[in-house]
């Protein structure tokens, strides 16, 4: 069992590189956006105490002012104010960070750290994120009028997407679904749209950036349609789409068929029951390959059912759902145990990288600015603490536990440990992250 002392050097040997590497690549690849006149601190010193905030866990601007002056960062080796780093933020263009998010993935795939886990491809999942704001984000953000409480608000829509395939989970990147024009008024349906039509050019970005890394595909079922299904197979990608009611013909000829291979045979794949949070879970897996071609629906290779069983902690009758999907992959590519694999990665956009951002790095919550774009500035700059910190959980620094016997360091904890390698190495730390260093 690894000491704490241990972990903290593994923490310093991972970190300290990394925001080394990321001074280095700001220098080359972001252009520093404010007025050169009366400009105090460097620009790559304001950027890594931001970032170091975000690995560290600081709730509030303040706190990432506190840990300039303990790192150093600052004016002959003195603190930058919160209200320097405010100010930065409302300049900052999340456009112009992204190559800095993908160099970094880029430096990950490089170290093998990208490497399918547990799948035969790499897969890409796309989502929906949306932010609540009291402004229009410089125009970025859809209104909203609430009858109820008298007032109005606007949400700023991003997709995401997350490489689910990798042990990491790391992000890749993020596009603005700006607001479109619209006759629709249920608030619902009009907080979604626009996530179709942004869908392929943001696809289209991530196979630039990222190629072969980025050739599958995982897509929710408000996501995707017949004509970009399509698309999606003559540009040679794969796609593993959920369908709902929102396809009703689809959703209810898939259910039909694979109903009647439920019953007629057991299932293809079979998971071990495994601990959740009501209970314990089980997941069953179906597949037939006859429906290519079904009422316009070429190149559908496969269908999927999933029967998920939750036995519940305190007694009770079962809990099953039944969960549909359609891809255009050979049946040869892909066994029934990587497809039920792959139906629960799907959700780690979720349960990884937007609980993380919700719950641990309080995007929606705690977010330390909120003026002009300055909430997509900060996304980008989460998304990089966030695959440097995921790394470390999921791989470097992992725990045994009596029930778990070995299982991702808690954020709490984490950040504890971050807190305390940057005390131990604050005095020396601008030394070691010149891009000078060996």
């Amino acid at each position: 069992m690894k000491t704490l002392q241990q972990n903290e050097e593994r923490v310093e040997s991972h970190l300290v590189p990394r925001m080394r590497l990321l001074r280095r690549l700001l220098a080359l690849l972001v252009i520093d956006p404010r007025n050169r006149r009366g400009v105090r601190f460097p620009f790559e010193s304001m950027i890594l105490a931001l970032l170091a905030g975000l690995l560290s866990g600081c709730p509030t601007l303040r706190d990432v002012e506190r840990q300039s002056a303990r790192l150093g960062l600052g004016r002959r080796g003195g603190k930058i104010s919160d209200n320097a780093l405010g100010y930065l933020l409302t300049l900052l263009d999340d456009v112009a960070l992204l190559p800095l998010q993908v160099a970094m993935v880029k430096n990950m795939h490089r170290r093998k750290q990208l490497q399918p886990d547990g799948l035969r491809l790499h897969w890409t999942t796309v989502d929906g994120k949306y932010l609540t704001l009291d402004h229009h984000a410089d125009g970025l953000a859809q209104k909203f009028v609430d009858d109820e409480r008298r007032c109005i608000y606007w949400r700023l829509g991003v997709l995401r997407a997350v490489l689910v395939s990798a042990k990491g989970r790391p992000a890749l990147g993020q596009r603005v679904m700006a607001p479109v024009q619209t006759d629709e008024t249920d608030p619902e349906k009009l907080k979604h749209t626009g996530e179709i039509t942004n869908l392929w050019p943001f696809v289209q970005w991530l196979r630039e950036q990222y190629g072969e890394l980025c050739a599958n595909f995982t897509l929710d079922a408000g996501l995707w349609s017949r004509d970009l299904f399509a698309k999606f197979d003559a540009a040679g990608l794969g796609i593993f789409g959920n369908i709902k009611e929102n396809k009703p013909e689809l959703h209810a000829e898939v259910a039909r068929v694979l109903r009647v291979d439920q019953q007629r045979r057991g299932p293809d794949a079979v998971s071990d029951w495994e601990p959740c949070s009501k209970g314990q879970i089980k997941r069953e897996l179906w597949r037939n390959c006859g429906l290519d071609g079904w009422n316009g629906w070429n190149h559908l290779r496969q269908v999927v059912l999933v029967k998920q069983t939750t036995r519940l902690r305190h007694g009770g009758e079962d809990v099953v759902e039944l969960r549909y999907f359609a891809t255009n992959l050979p049946k040869a590519t892909m066994t029934p145990k990587q497809l039920l694999e792959l139906v629960r990665r799907h959700w780690a956009i979720e349960n990884d990288c937007n609980w993380s951002f919700d719950m641990v790095m309080r995007e929606d919550d705690g977010a330390w600015c909120t003026q002009k774009k300055s909430v997509l500035a900060l996304g980008v700059l989460r998304m990089i603490a966030y695959n440097l910190l995921q790394w470390l959980r999921k791989s470097h620094v992992r725990v045994r536990r009596l029930n778990a016997p070995d299982t991702p360091l808690p954020w709490r904890e984490l950040y504890e440990m971050i807190l305390a390698t940057w005390v131990r190495i604050g005095d020396s730390l601008l030394w070691r992250l010149s891009p000078t260093t060996s």
